[in-house]
C-alpha cells in the first residue's frame, strides 16, 4: 500500500505541475508583452524621428549628410518594421537629383571663379551621380569638359598676354 500511495502522490504532483505550467507560461507572456510593446513603440518613434531628420537633411544639407540620414532612416525603419522600399527608392532618387543639380551649379560657380580643380571635382560628382540615377549623357559630359578646357585655355591666354606686356 505504501508504494501505491507514493506512486499516487508522484502522479498527482506531476499532473498538478502539468496543469499549472501553462498558467505560469501565460503569466510570463503577459508580463513580457508590455515590455515588447514599449520597445516596439520606441523603435517606431525612433524611425519617425529619423524620417523627420532625413527630410530636413534633404532640404538643407549636402549629399553626404543626406545619404547618412537616408541610411539611418532605413536602418531604424527596418528595426521598427515600418520600412517601405518604394519610399526609400524615392528618397534616394530625390537625394541624387538634388546632388546632380547642386553639382552643376557648383561647376558653373567654380568655372566663373576660375577654380578649375574644384570645377572638375563638381563635374565628376555630377557624372557619378548621373550614372547612379541612369540619367548620364556622355555628349552632355563632353560639352561640360570642353567648357572647362576652354576656360582653362582662356585663362592661360590672358596670363600669357599679361606676361608679354
Amino acid at each position: 500500500m505504501g508504494k501505491s500511495c507514493t506512486h499516487l502522490n508522484i502522479t498527482a504532483v506531476l499532473l498538478l505541475v502539468l496543469l499549472l505550467a501553462p498558467l505560469a507560461i501565460s503569466q510570463d507572456k503577459t508580463e513580457q508583452n508590455p515590455r515588447v510593446d514599449v520597445r516596439q513603440e520606441m523603435l517606431k518613434r525612433e524611425a519617425a524621428n529619423a524620417l523627420r531628420r532625413l527630410k530636413r537633411s534633404m532640404e538643407k544639407d549636402a549629399f553626404y549628410s543626406g545619404h547618412v540620414a537616408l541610411n539611418i532612416w532605413r536602418s531604424t525603419a527596418l528595426d521598427a518594421g515600418t520600412f517601405d522600399q518604394a519610399q526609400y527608392e524615392e528618397f534616394k532618387t530625390q537625394l541624387y537629383e538634388k546632388s546632380i543639380n547642386d553639382s552643376l551649379r557648383c561647376f558653373e560657380d567654380f568655372l566663373f571663379e576660375e577654380d578649375f580643380h574644384n570645377a572638375n571635382f563638381c563635374l565628376q560628382t555630377w557624372r557619378m551621380h548621373s550614372k547612379e540615377l541612369g540619367t548620364y549623357d556622355q555628349a552632355e559630359y563632353e560639352v561640360f569638359k570642353k567648357k572647362l578646357a576652354d576656360a582653362k585655355a582662356a585663362k592661360a591666354s590672358r596670363r600669357a598676354k599679361a606676361k608679354d606686356k
